[in-house]
This record gives C-alpha cells, sequence and structure tokens, in this order.
C-alpha cells in the first residue's frame, strides 16, 4: 500500500453503492489517511464540508445532487476541493465536463484500488 503524503488529509467519499463505498473506506483508512464515506451529496452536505485539508472521492453518478453539479456548486461558491471522481459511465459521456473541472483524476469503474490510492496522494504534491 502507498504511505499517506499527509496524514492529515481527510477523504470524503460519496457513492451509493454501499459496498463499493465500504470498500473504498477501507482501503483508504488502510492507507493512513482519515475517511468520511456518505451515501449521497445531500448526507455529505448534512455533515458539513470541510475548507480545507481534504479531498472528495465522488461518484459522477448519485442519486439527487449529482458530482458534477456538485463540483460546479463548491466551484462558484469559491470553494477549491480537490476532487478525484469515479464513474461507471462511458468516458465519451462524462469526459468533457469532467476535464472542465479540472479533477486530480476520473477513475473509470471497476478500477484498481492503488490507482486511487496514487490519486489522492497527488492531493498533496
Amino acid at each position: 500500500m502507498l504511505a499517506p503524503r499527509s496524514k492529515g488529509l481527510h477523504v470524503l467519499i460519496v457513492d451509493d453503492d454501499d459496498s463499493l463505498r465500504r470498500a473504498l473506506a477501507r482501503t483508504i483508512r488502510l492507507a493512513g489517511f482519515e475517511v468520511d464515506a456518505f451515501r449521497s451529496v445531500e448526507a455529505l452536505m448534512a455533515h458539513g464540508v470541510p475548507d480545507r485539508d481534504a479531498c472528495l472521492v465522488l461518484d459522477v453518478d448519485v442519486p439527487g445532487i449529482g458530482g458534477i453539479e456538485f463540483t460546479r456548486t463548491l466551484a462558484a461558491a469559491g470553494r477549491d476541493l480537490p476532487t478525484i471522481f469515479i464513474t461507471a459511465l462511458e468516458p465519451g459521456q462524462v469526459g468533457k465536463p469532467l476535464a472542465a473541472l479540472a479533477p486530480v483524476a476520473v477513475l473509470y469503474k471497476p478500477f484498481d484500488k492503488q490507482d486511487l490510492l496514487e490519486a489522492i496522494g497527488r492531493v498533496r504534491d
């Protein structure tokens, strides 16, 4: 496993797939990061979104407020939270809108957990 770049980095996961969300949280915790996981953007918002020392692992296609819409809302509010998008959608469906948001990474499901940990590690580089 990749050692964390910053032990103080808080990783926020949003994915509506319960088993994937739990597996990602476990993997990221084992790598030494603080993790909170949410079923929806609305649940994350109710918990509170940190202003710094955090990154998002955000599913593009979640029920309610979607990942792209949420990221645009954060940007419009002047909140620049590093984001790693995860998606089961095809690159042709979401590639351009995601690229415009300048994410840390876009990972297409199924993806290798090591790729996710490397992307999280780039947040502090």
